[in-house]
């Protein structure tokens, strides 16, 4: 599989008088691959995941999306964020046709009307298209962002803890919805996340990162085949690679704080 992502010797510092945020970061993601970053509050996951949504601009290094340094991997990326940032006075259907009525020229309102009622599905979201967002569960939320986020066939997904702020029982249900979508549609993906298992969980690889500077410590390969049972997490094999980052994320701690 071809090299969708590149992350080449990526330095940034928010100010000259700062340390640098991120320092050397070099990582590539490959073609339909799901990469995990999990690392300490503060070593860089989030900017570094803007990083490569373009958001941002590094001090060193280039970035590289589809082999372009500049826009034009860009339009097939879509970024997924903590909160779902839903327009509250869009109604469902609304919101997951925004990306079309803002990026797509040539197409029209019954086109772009089916593409969302598609997405939606692809999330198992049918019947509520009409409905708010003040109407939905949390969980619910959320399905519409990955909705709205895979609604222009999005080759890059970037996920920034999009599960977070979300109870267990949700959290363990939308875990098994990005497996089913991944089966459907598949798609490059690159999520940030504080939780171990989460990670494990999803990722064909996790790159466990380091603090002051952010950089990364390594990878822990997760060759479970997909797509996965919630039984996975119950076995003595996930347990070991659960204790792998964990083992990398206790080296950064200490290096840090010798």
């Amino acid at each position: 599989m071809g090299t969708i992502i590149e992350v080449k010797d990526v330095t940034l510092a928010f100010s000259r008088e700062d340390a640098p945020e991120l320092d050397g970061v070099n990582l590539t993601v490959a073609k339909e691959e799901f990469l995990c970053l999990v690392g300490p509050s503060g070593c860089g996951k989030s900017t570094l995941l803007r990083l490569v949504a373009g958001v941002l601009t590094p001090d060193r290094g280039e970035i590289k999306v589809f082999g372009d340094q500049k826009t034009g991997g860009w339009s097939q990326l879509s970024f997924v964020p903590q909160d779902s940032l839903l327009l509250p006075w869009r109604t469902v259907l609304d919101n997951v046709l925004l990306p079309l009525e803002l990026n797509d020229r040539y197409g029209g309102r019954e086109e772009w009307v089916e593409q969302a009622r598609a997405a939606l599905r692809l999330v198992n979201l049918d019947g509520v298209e009409d409905k708010y967002p003040q109407q939905l569960s949390g969980g619910m939320r959320q399905r519409v962002a990955l909705a709205r986020a895979l609604v222009g066939k999005a080759a890059i997904l970037l996920l920034d803890e999009p599960f977070a702020a979300l109870d267990a029982l949700t959290r363990s249900q939308l875990h098994l919805e990005i497996m089913a979508i991944r089966q459907k549609a598949p798609f490059t993906g690159l999520m940030v996340t504080h939780n171990i298992f989460e990670a494990v969980f999803l990722a064909d690889r996790v790159l466990v990162m380091a603090e002051k500077p952010g950089r990364i410590l390594g990878e822990v390969k997760i060759d479970f085949p997909y797509p996965r049972a919630l039984k996975l997490m119950s076995t003595p094999e996930f347990a070991a690679k659960v204790g792998a980052v964990q083992e990398l994320l206790e080296q950064g701690w200490w290096g840090n704080h010798a």
